[in-house]
């Protein structure tokens, strides 16, 4: 997800969905198991929004 993001893409991670189903129509040999699902794209520009303020490094950091 962060290297998405670094690419300057939208990620969502998605839960609560049926693992097993989607392990069938994507991963039918068994190799694989699925933890969650992710949407990646570019938001429509109506309905993104701008980033929420960040801590500064030294608000959150302390070097002992």
């Amino acid at each position: 997800m962060v290297g998405v993001r670094a690419a300057g893409l939208a990620a969502g991670p998605m839960a609560g969905f049926d693992t097993a189903a989607v392990e069938r129509e994507f991963f039918p040999d068994g190799r694989h198991r699925v933890l969650l699902l992710m949407n990646i794209g570019r938001p429509a520009p109506e309905t993104g929004r701008e980033r929420l303020p960040r801590l500064a490094y030294d608000e959150v950091v302390t070097t002992l």
